[in-house]
């Protein structure tokens, strides 16, 4: 663009940014932003977000959260997108309890958590089998006015169904059949698998009954054939 005399803007240099940083060429993207400050452009949060996404994509969550320092010291306000990608670069390096923090750091800096960034942690708990803490962060988002969603429930219904916590399984179906979430196959996968693998099949049919009645067309598991 020099070149043709035309001045690169933020916009311009974001979308290089974000092309280096998918095709994993990080060195790249930074060389951009330098330009980008060379030139006296103000990045904005769209720069730094993909920057984030950029190291936490390549699993390197240390220099992610130092950036994600920096550009707080430099006056740089994140926003609802950039905590929820640091959260999701945690929980995937099994630093659930350092996501939870920055939840917490978020809440006090007035950036109110969306249903993907309690999601996130609450899926994380459930694979650690910390079951109480993700029902403790279940109810919080409700509590806020913060509705869940389908995936919000597949994973506590998951961790539920390793637990065989089948009476709670049951109630979180209820609850998501009432809150006009309809399960999707994934979950009535999980649920009617379980069941079936604890021998359980009468009560698989009870609970394919059950969603059948409320109008959920389940894709069945062989197993209960």
């Amino acid at each position: 663009m020099d070149s043709f005399g035309i001045p690169p803007d933020v916009y311009t240099l974001n979308i290089l940014i974000n092309s280096f940083c998918h095709l994993r060429r990080l060195g790249y993207a930074f060389s951009v932003l330098a330009k980008l400050l060379k030139l006296g452009c103000q990045p904005d949060n769209t720069t730094f977000n993909t920057l984030i996404r950029g190291l936490c994509v390549e699993g390197k969550i240390g220099e992610a959260l130092h950036l994600f320092d920096k550009t707080i010291g430099e006056g740089f306000q994140p926003d609802v997108v950039t905590y929820g990608t640091l959260m999701n670069g945690l929980c995937k390096v099994g630093n659930t309890s350092a996501a939870i923090r920055l939840l917490r750091s978020m809440v006090q800096k007035n950036c109110r958590p969306n249903v993907i960034a309690y999601n996130t942690i609450i899926d994380s708990l459930c694979k650690d089998r910390q079951v109480t803490e993700a029902f403790n962060l279940f109810s919080e988002m409700i509590t806020k006015g913060i509705s869940p969603d389908i995936f919000t429930y597949n994973s506590l219904i998951h961790a539920l169904c390793n637990l065989c916590e089948w009476k709670h399984v049951t109630t979180l179906l209820n609850e998501m059949v009432n809150s006009k979430i309809m399960p999707n196959v994934v979950v009535f996968n999980t649920v009617v698998d379980a069941l079936c693998k604890e021998g359980m099949i009468a009560i698989a049919h009870d609970v394919v009954d059950m969603m059948i009645k409320r109008g959920v067309e389940p894709d069945v598991s062989p197993t209960l054939h």
